[in-house]
């Protein structure tokens, strides 16, 4: 027999034993669902992060007290974040000396106060901070006027009750259909006139982008109180954007601004940076983190289930080679070899674990894509993923149908042809 009748001789068993075969294949089928909802969930994350990153600014480097993702230990009010809160300030001069580096493009001093109420005619949304900028900042930290206009210098020179907001607010504030433009909104005790609408960018790790108000740096300074402390403190102090020239790598600008920020800041050559240096690669590190958790996990289920659809598998194989040990020893009569037995039950396992992955793969993409329809995580199945899953459902059939195959070639003929 050759290898496609093989499989049609196995297809028409599958179709005559649904239920048995079902039962039979439903630890491959699982175990491969898993994998194909699992991998598209955390590729379409993927590929949804590095868009927001890249929006953000992939070379834009963030000089701030405190380092991003690896807070102190102790908590917030520990002694080790009162020394940190305790660091000198940032100030505009600091930002004007790291301009002048030669792999430093732009560089911008900013600030940004707790969390207030922004109002427009009774409607009220919460935003988690107002940020203060200059039009260098909008620059750097690729932030785009959708709708109105930047900052200009008189805005930040004569500190304009003038603001800048993101699309939620717009939504959240406005009718369907206003036009935000030149409306004034309330920001605590203060009036503030919308000039420009940044174009969306969605959210990052659970923080909504596109919730926020910019506002002149100088205006700014009516929210920040000058004796305010506590924890606080630390994050509504000013800090420095900058962004790398293009030719030059982060690397290069990193390396570059922590030697001038040492000298300018007065640490001795035994003394650890009163200063971090932040990028958006340390927000990668801390999502591939979480994202290669969740990639463990599912490779333990996935295998559990494929030990189970695999033990599965022989245990069917032995039975059908019982139930045919009478066809066997005819095959063998007429001049069948035991090479071509034992391949023709190979053939027989893979091609059911095979069906048990093609089923897995769709039920996997169409699971992937209801999470993303009714989730806020994202989904896209990479093709590469479904050749992973029908190829290690293969892989599963040839080898706990060894076994079986094996038994089945070794069967004596003239017992074979006695089995009743």
């Amino acid at each position: 027999m050759q290898p496609l009748m093989y499989i049609k001789t196995v297809l028409i068993a599958l179709k005559t034993q649904k239920l048995r075969t079902f039962l039979t294949t439903l630890g491959v089928i699982i175990g491969v669902m898993t994998v194909i909802t699992m991998m598209s969930i955390v590729e379409g994350m993927n590929k949804y992060v590095y868009t927001v990153l890249g929006s953000l600014g992939t070379n834009t480097i963030y000089i701030q007290k405190f380092k991003w993702m690896m807070g102190p230990s102790g908590g917030p009010g520990s002694k080790e974040w009162r020394e940190i809160a305790k660091r000198k300030d940032f100030t505009k001069e600091d930002a004007e000396v790291i301009k002048k580096l030669p792999f430093i493009a732009q560089a911008s001093l900013t600030q940004s106060t707790r969390s207030q109420k922004v109002s427009y005619r009774g409607q009220d949304v919460d935003v988690s901070g107002i940020e203060g900028g200059t039009p260098e900042y909008l620059d750097i930290c690729n932030y785009e006027v959708e709708k109105g206009r930047t900052f200009v210098e008189t805005d930040v020179s004569l500190a304009r009750n003038v603001g800048i907001v993101g699309t939620y607010l717009v939504d959240n504030l406005f009718k369907k259909g206003e036009d935000p433009l030149g409306k004034s909104i309330s920001i605590g005790r203060y009036k503030f006139t919308i000039i420009g609408i940044l174009k969306e960018k969605g959210n990052l790790m659970g923080q909504n982008m596109d919730n926020t108000v910019i506002i002149p740096l100088s205006t700014l300074k009516k929210f920040i109180r000058p004796r305010e402390g506590g924890f606080h403190s630390l994050f509504m102090s000013p800090s420095i954007v900058a962004r790398v020239k293009e030719g030059h790598t982060v690397q290069q600008a990193l390396d570059a601004l922590e030697e001038l920020l040492r000298q300018r800041r007065g640490c001795k050559f035994n003394e650890d940076n009163n200063f971090e240096l932040n990028t958006q690669q340390m927000i990668l590190e801390a999502y591939n983190k979480i994202t290669a958790g969740i990639f463990i996990a599912m490779i333990g289920i996935a295998s559990l289930s494929l030990l189970v659809g695999g033990i599965g598998i022989m245990n069917i194989m032995l039975v059908s080679v019982t139930e045919r040990t009478r066809e066997i020893g005819i095959r063998m009569a007429i001049g069948a070899k035991r090479k071509g037995i034992l391949f023709q039950f190979l053939i027989e396992s893979a091609t059911l674990t095979g069906v048990g992955g093609i089923i897995g793969v769709i039920l996997g993409f169409g699971l992937a894509k209801l999470v993303a329809a009714f989730t806020p995580l994202k989904a896209s199945t990479p093709l590469w993923s479904i050749g992973i899953g029908i190829g290690f459902s293969l892989l599963v059939g040839v080898f706990f149908g060894i076994y079986p195959a094996f038994r089945a070639s070794k069967l004596n003929p003239i017992e074979a042809l006695r089995y009743e």
